[in-house]
């Protein structure tokens, strides 16, 4: 404290009796009278070091000295002790604060005395040289530790460890509480994030084999989940459960109006109704039925040994269990065989398939292939927008080694042959391109997870040999390797979000230092030229909204006119089916003398269908477009000047449709129209075309109006979506600019506060955000990096 003893020598001529320790239950005093009112702190602070022993006597019958005194010190009385003490106090306060923009303001003030003539110069001086001495304190800013991203078991987990550890990062450096709710977001959006691998196969295929091999225990086909032919969905829970689905009654309808052309399903129905008698109503019931049961329970429900029949009134079931496998968002569709008498129940096989990222087809390798892999192998990767299937060939330790090569190949040509049948032969190879076969023997795959690795051995299967770690590895590599589209979809789309999060947080501390470092007037004539705009902001948003409003409203309005050329195109298919049918019968008459074949007939109603559709989803798909780009160019030009590099919409019709329009598919079972259609030909198609040709009137006529109620059902679903998203496209960038003038205005306002507070160390803020701007540049490189190392 030589600075105190300093100051006594210069300005009383003497040393004090003792030596000066600051009482440091002056500081939080001090403290709270500095940053509550500065100006008046500073004054008391120049009016007691003013006192010395050429003015004493002067000051002591004034009543401001004394007034200082005690507000600071509770000191009642003026005496040269007193005084001498609070003087002591003040000069080690501000040593102890070191903040030179506080010495400063001291120093101003005792420049005004001296101009009042308060203080002479050589006071000024002594004093000013006193003050100068004081060092600034030494800003520390606590350097904010960067967590680094570690390496994990694959290319999405390695991922997500790098968003997740960059959040974690951010949020140590990003302020703005909105910024900090979007970031917090995100872990729980990537928590539930799906990845769904669809499993199909005719009865006996080995399905539950492969799959509880895959799991790891025997969960399906055994006494926990006995032989089903339910559509049965496994799911990852805690606490292993089921939940049990049955048909509702408009589905019920619908089975039983196909059993008027189905043998097995008449018999399936006749017998359902029978048995349950006045009970059927309580499970069928209009809003279709759920009942949640324990794992144990199952067979009471699904066996058809042990449910007393209840089975056949089960539509799926929803399996939930603790096992590994399905631990990491992995989901199972594990469905009933392709020759499932219930045809109803193909249609919901097929709708859930379609959301899977990932299918597995499974062939018995002792039975090849049959005609309805084969369809169901073209189906799905011509008109299901399968990108890869993967074909395991199970129970490959029944066969040879070269007769499995001959499955293969025979799989390959039956696949030829069929699409020659359709006219789609030039389709062969891109086809054959998107399969993959991998031959496993699923019951000794199964041995080695359950502990009986000498029994499978003794047969000659290791491990490797069994097949299932190759169908492992393609499942690891397909969900979540690199190439992975839904995988790298989620990590690009919540990359965006980071880094949209770190930009908008840097431009926010970029304002921030920008108003630190300008005038008084520079900051009250951006509040002012902020607070004119806010009137201006409001009626551009107003008029957002009225033009949002208007442009839904012609959305909604267009929905109906794309309705009605739906329905059109399907009458014109309609046409179009029946035609075809009736020419192929009329020729194969005159000709051959004799009806067509029956799979021909199949294959001429099943492939005009699906041609049919696949071709009115893409017109839809256009017209929606063109309607969809007209609007967004719309609402891009009402933004006019208040677009900017950040808040252009990025209007792009093409992918917006593909997005939300590539589920648009009618999954309709063709057997009861084909068993029909053949049932009519037999009987009239020799003597009677007027009335063959009424039969296939009611007959298309009722298939496609199954049709059509499906796809409005399916449109209004979509049209719904597409509406949200339409709407939530245009809004955005509205809500960006708002959001942005939102926050340019708090800064301002904060700016404003910081202007009036002569306390505040800017170089310490300064500092401090400088320090968060280095771990966003961190972690923004860190981003950068994933982006380039795909």
């Amino acid at each position: 404290m030589h600075i105190i003893n300093d100051f006594f020598l210069l300005i009383w001529g003497e040393r004090l009796n003792q030596e000066v320790v600051f009482d440091e239950k002056h500081t939080t005093e001090f403290d709270q009278y500095r940053l509550t009112s500065f100006d008046n702190f500073c004054d008391s602070v120049a009016i007691l070091l003013i006192m010395s022993p050429q003015n004493f006597t002067n000051m002591a019958i004034l009543e401001e000295p004394k007034t200082v005194l005690n507000t600071l010190f509770q000191h009642a009385t003026f005496s040269k002790e007193n005084i001498q003490y609070a003087q002591s106090q003040l000069l080690g306060y501000l040593v102890t604060l070191g903040n030179l923009q506080v010495n400063h303001a001291i120093t101003k003030r005792l420049e005004l005395l001296k101009k009042e003539g308060i203080i002479s110069y050589d006071a000024v001086r002594s004093l000013g040289s006193i003050i100068s001495l004081i060092e600034e304190k030494k800003i520390e800013v606590t350097s904010l530790h960067v967590k680094r991203a570690t390496s994990q078991e694959n290319y999405y987990k390695t991922k997500l460890n790098l968003l997740l550890t960059a959040i974690e990062n951010l949020k140590q450096a990003v302020e703005t509480p909105r910024l900090h709710d979007r970031l917090s977001a995100i872990p729980e959006r990537l928590e539930n994030q799906r990845f769904s691998i669809g499993i199909t196969g005719v009865m006996n295929a080995g399905k539950s084999t492969m799959l509880n091999a895959l799991l790891g225990q025997e969960v399906l086909g055994t006494s926990v989940v006995p032989e089903t032919a339910n559509l049965t969905l496994i799911k990852y829970a805690k606490n292993p459960y089921a939940i049990v689905n049955f048909w509702n009654t408009k589905e019920w309808s619908k089975i039983e109006e196909g059993a008027k052309s189905l043998k097995s399903l008449e018999a399936f129905v006749k017998e359902s109704k029978a048995h349950f008698g006045d009970t059927f109503n309580a499970l069928v019931t209009p809003k279709g039925q759920s009942e949640s049961i324990s794992v144990e329970d199952l067979a009471l429900y699904t066996s058809a040994k042990h449910s007393d029949k209840k089975c056949n009134l089960v539509k799926s079931v929803e399996l939930y269990t603790d096992l590994k496998f399905v631990q990491d968002g992995v989901q199972i569709v594990d469905t009933p065989g392709l020759d499932d008498p219930v045809v109803q129940r193909e249609e919901i096989t097929l709708e859930y398939l379609s959301e899977c990222d990932l299918m597995i087809h499974l062939m018995n390798a002792a039975q090849a292939a049959t005609q309805k892999d084969i369809d169901f192998i073209i189906d799905a990767l011509l008109y299901r927008n399968v990108a890869q299937l993967l074909i395991v060939i199970t129970r490959i330790d029944a066969i040879a080694e070269k007769e499995l090569q001959e499955v293969i190949a025979y799989t390959k040509r039956s696949i030829e042959a069929r699409l020659n049948e359709q006219n789609k032969g030039a389709k062969l190879d891109e086809v054959i391109a998107k399969i993959v076969f991998i031959p496993i023997a699923g019951k000794l795959a199964l041995m080695h997870k359950l502990g009986q690795e000498k029994d499978a051995l003794a047969l000659g299967y290791d491990m490797e040999r069994t097949g299932l770690p190759l169908v492992e590895a393609y499942l690891e590599d397909v969900l979540f390797g690199s190439n992975s589209q839904k995988a790298n979809l989620i990590i690009s789309a919540n990359r965006k979000e980071i880094e949209s999060v770190i930009t908008e947080s840097m431009n926010t501390f970029e304002q921030e230092l920008h108003y630190l470092s300008i005038s008084n007037e520079e900051i009250e004539h951006a509040y002012a030229k902020h607070q004119e705009e806010k009137a201006v902001m409001a009626d551009f948003l107003e008029q957002i909204k009225t033009s949002v409003a208007q442009s839904k409203e012609e959305m909604e309005h267009y929905f109906g006119t794309l309705s009605k050329f739906a329905s059109n195109q399907l009458n014109k298919l309609q046409d179009i089916v029946k035609r075809r049918i009736t020419d192929d019968v009329s020729y194969e008459f005159s000709k051959n003398k004799k009806a067509p074949k029956e799979e021909r007939i199949g294959s001429i109603i099943e492939t005009a269908i699906k041609d049919g559709m696949v071709d009115l989803v893409r017109d839809y798909r256009y017209e929606f477009q063109k309607k969809m780009q007209s609007s967004l160019e719309y609402m891009d030009a009402k933004y006019g000047e208040f677009k900017t590099e950040g808040t252009a919409p990025m209007f792009d019709a093409k992918a917006f449709c593909e997005e939300h329009l590539g589920s648009l598919l009618i999954f309709k079972n063709s057997t009861i129209v084909i068993a029909a259609t053949n049932d009519a030909i037999a009987k009239y198609g020799k003597n009677d075309p007027s009335a063959l040709s009424m039969s296939f009137e009611t007959i298309f006529g009722t298939e496609f109006s199954h049709i059509k109620e499906m796809l409005e059902e399916k449109l209004h679903n979509v049209n719904q979506e597409l509406l949200g998203s339409f709407v939530n496209l245009c809004e955005a960038p509205a809500r960006v600019i708002e959001e942005r003038f939102s926050t340019e205005g708090v800064l301002i306002e904060h700016a404003m506060r910081q202007m009036k507070d002569q306390s505040l160390n800017r170089e310490a803020r300064i500092l401090e955000i400088k320090e968060k701007e280095r771990v966003m540049g961190i972690v923004l490189n860190d981003l950068n990096v994933q982006k380039e190392s795909k």
